[in-house]
């Protein structure tokens, strides 16, 4: 592979990480939002205070389970291009 498609294969599998990075970002941010109404629930208050039945209670709730699962899913995309990008 001549160097200069290599370069450039490198610059686009940096950008791919970069857009994941800001990807990831407005996950945590929609989690974030989405706890917090899940914290106005009248059920949060039994769990209030233990962090791992906090966590149990966010993770029975479809709406943050999508959210994680695809900020999961976009951890593991981004280490395949970052596989990629080591072997350039």
């Amino acid at each position: 592979m001549s160097g200069n498609t290599r370069g450039k294969l490198k610059e686009h599998l940096e950008g791919v990480h970069r857009n994941i990075d800001w990807c990831l970002h407005h996950l945590a941010k929609s989690a974030t939002l989405i706890e917090h109404q899940l914290q106005q629930l009248p059920e949060f208050q039994d769990v209030k205070g233990d962090d791992t039945k906090e966590e149990l209670f966010y993770n029975r709730h479809p709406m943050y389970q999508a959210v994680t699962s695809l900020a999961e899913g976009l951890q593991t995309f981004d280490k395949l291009a970052k596989d990629i990008y080591d072997t350039l």
